[in-house]
């Protein structure tokens, strides 16, 4: 029996995608576990893995075309199985948004309209270059960041020419732009000028009727954001204007944690453990303590999860992806230690899974490479809290009485205080803190 193959939601902000590539061809045989075809979304681009057999019947949305999340894509059966109705049904109404349906009547003449009674920013296009971006077909071969293939095509650069600085060759955005910077080619930016009411413009400053005042401004370039800086964009918007934000902050002294950080990375079973892997421990350790603090605003009402799935806030070349840890209050350390860094290595490396980008209930944004001080972080709409985590710095501490040269590290916890109040992130920063200036707790 003929099953549709859907276009699924590879991370929780995924409302549609672009198939890249279909790594099948219609009839090929498909078992379990192949990868379908590559998808371009607003984080990266992620794979369509099968859970059927059979043989694939029809490709419905073909490649370089968009498909919202449960749209049909494709449709996999028996060998010589015909396509049912049903399914040729779904193929017309997926088909790419830009076709339009064959009986359409010709779209009425627009009326002219008034003119606007306020001045409008508007683009002068009028200096772009004529020459023709590389076409996409010759662009897929080629391993590169989909930000990178944007600003490629926008620039009239050929992807075949450059050579990429990223993991395994992969060309990204630096690479187009030190390209671009030396070439005549370069598409010019946008000229922004206001439009006032008789139509006359400046480039710049305020109008007023038909009268404009220059202003002097700085000069620069405008250039449009990637698909994943808006998405980033909107979201942190969301959050800031649905969730408000409480803070909790606390100095934990991190001598114990340091000198267990540096026994065990000596270990052959530990190689590579790093305190940010401890931080991860501690905070699935505070979490399962303080579960309330894993909680989020759902439909209105309050989700309470059944796991603790913590996402790592990672800095890629386009943005940040949120690679999640999946149960890790049921890891050991040293699990935690190897999932974590495969998850940021993957994220970095551009070739994140879908169950990478989904399903977190915390997250934490560690600055500390950057000699941060204290800083607070943007809850991840979807959740209930973040923990950002500053450097680690030498300083005086008291202990026992005495003055001592210590090292202590501040972590702020931003939380929706709709639902978390200040009792319940202060008694999760107890716990978190107790981990690690005890972290024998978390090798338990």
């Amino acid at each position: 029996m003929a099953v549709d193959i859907k276009m699924p939601q590879l991370s929780d902000t995924m409302h549609s995608g672009k198939i890249l590539a279909w790594k099948k061809k219609e009839g090929d045989k498909i078992t379990r576990g192949d990868i379908l075809a590559e998808v371009e979304t607003e984080k990266a681009n992620l794979e369509i893995e099968s859970f059927h057999q059979g043989t694939l019947l029809k490709i419905v949305i073909p490649a370089q075309s968009q498909a919202g999340v449960g749209d049909v894509i494709a449709i996999l059966g028996a060998e010589g199985e015909q396509v049912s109705a049903r399914s040729e049904t779904n193929d017309q109404t997926s088909a790419p948004s830009n076709a339009a349906p064959a009986s359409a009547p010709p779209s009425p003449t627009p009326t002219p309209t008034a003119t606007p009674s306020k001045p409008q920013l508007i683009p002068n296009f009028s200096a772009q270059a004529s020459g023709s971006a590389p076409s996409a077909s010759s662009s897929e071969r080629i391993k590169a960041s989909p930000l990178a293939k944007k600003i490629a095509a926008e620039n009239n650069v050929d992807l075949s020419l450059i050579s990429g600085s990223g993991p395994d060759g992969r060309i990204v955005r630096k690479d187009i732009e030190q390209n671009v910077g030396g070439s005549s080619s370069a598409k010019p930016t946008p000229n922004l000028a206001v439009v006032s009411n008789s139509g006359s413009s400046s480039s710049g400053g305020s109008a007023s009727g038909s009268q404009s005042t220059p202003n002097p401004s700085a000069r620069g370039t405008i250039r449009e954001m990637s698909k994943m800086r808006s998405l980033i964009a909107s979201r942190m918007q969301e959050s800031v204007r649905e969730a408000p934000h409480f803070y909790v902050t606390a100095k934990i002294n991190m001598g114990e944690a340091k000198r267990l950080q540096a026994n065990l990375k000596e270990r052959s079973d530990f190689t590579g453990l790093s305190l940010n892997h401890l931080i991860i421990k501690a905070a699935a350790y505070a979490l399962s303590k303080e579960p309330r603090v894993n909680n989020a605003v759902r439909n209105g009402g309050v989700f309470e999860p059944g796991q603790i799935n913590i996402g790592i806030i990672t800095s890629v070349d386009d943005g940040l992806l949120i690679p999640v840890i999946r149960e890790a209050e049921k890891m050991t350390l040293r699990e935690v230690a190897i999932e974590a860094r495969a998850a940021v290595q993957r994220a970095k490396g551009g070739k994140p899974t879908s169950a990478d980008l989904s399903g977190g209930t915390f997250s934490i944004s560690n600055m500390g490479m950057f000699d941060v001080e204290n800083f607070t972080a943007i809850i991840n709409p979807g959740q209930g809290a973040v923990l950002a985590v500053s450097s680690t710095v030498t300083e005086p501490i008291v202990s026992n009485g005495q003055i001592l040269i210590g090292e202590t590290m501040k972590v702020t916890l931003s939380v929706d205080h709709r639902i978390i109040d200040g009792v319940m992130g202060a008694s999760f920063l107890k716990f978190f803190k107790e981990s690690l200036e005890m972290p024998a707790l978390l090798m338990v």
